[in-house]
């Protein structure tokens, strides 16, 4: 077998491992699948070691294993992240390669931090004018996404923890655990958020179709100020925005793939 046979097979099998790694929601086996991540992507990287691979050749077998082909605003804000600096005074612990789980929670945090840099500036009273009722549904996108951030960086906070190195082997297992909990919390957090965001987006734009009583300025151009900055949604009428909306929210309900009764169900939980 060639090397580049060799790369073809690992690829193909960090790909199933990965989606196994991305839909189950049993503990023990997430830890099992992240092990066998980290084994093949390190004989992956011996082999790129120790074997001058053509570069075209590389691209092909990368190419065919694009996880995220069926998601390109993933991918692009993906691709944005690794084309970064790196940071020279980053601790050693981020400088590594990530795990699974790190990987998965951290593409969770592109997409709100998306939503947060170029959507949240427009939900406002300033540039979206609703009536009262929609102005409630409105608001509470703030608090949804902070507590998610929340969450997200308890996550950090336990990732650092591992980085540091000096934790005792049981502890490394149990906070490992609690990593994996917090990755299915945070993933069903994020689903409600999108799902809501799909949902509001969805709702509005029936509206001006029709009546337009609950968004009262559909047509309207968006202006941002200085203070504001500089937005994407920029010059757009407020119907192209919530139409670029429920396009980014659905893209990220189909990527984290929740099943919407463990959403609704853990919505009821936290209102009782």
């Amino acid at each position: 077998m060639t090397p580049e046979e060799e790369l073809r097979r690992l690829n193909r099998l960090i790909h199933q491992y990965e989606s196994v790694f991305r839909t189950t929601t049993d503990l023990s086996q997430r830890e099992r699948v992240q092990n066998e991540l980290k084994r093949l992507q390190g004989y992956r990287e011996k082999i790129l070691s120790v074997n001058v691979i053509d570069s075209s050749l590389l691209e092909e077998i990368e190419e065919r294993v694009d996880e995220l082909a069926a998601f390109p605003i993933l991918k692009r804000l993906d691709a944005e992240t690794s084309a970064r600096p790196s940071d020279p005074m980053a601790a050693p612990a981020s400088q590594q390669a990530p795990s699974a789980t790190q990987r998965e929670i951290e593409r969770i945090a592109l997409y709100a931090e998306y939503f947060q840099r170029e959507y949240l500036p427009f939900l406002t009273e300033k540039h979206l004018k609703l009536d009262f009722s929609f102005s409630l549904d409105r608001d509470s996108f703030y608090q949804k996404l902070h507590g998610l951030w929340r969450r997200i960086e308890d996550f950090r906070k336990e990732h650092e923890r591992l980085g540091e190195g000096n934790i005792r082997r049981d502890m490394e297992a149990e906070i490992r655990k609690r990593g994996f909990r917090l990755l299915r919390v945070i993933t069903v957090e994020a689903a409600r958020l999108f799902r809501g965001t799909r949902r509001f987006c969805r709702e509005l734009l029936e509206d001006a179709d029709e009546e337009g009583v609950k968004c009262l300025n559909a047509d309207g151009e968006i202006e941002f100020d200085s203070i504001e900055g500089d937005r994407a949604l920029e010059g757009r009428t407020v119907r192209s925005a919530l139409e670029e909306m429920e396009g980014f929210a659905s893209e990220a309900i189909e990527w984290l793939n929740v099943p919407e009764l463990e959403s609704q169900e853990n919505d009821r939980a936290d209102r009782h």
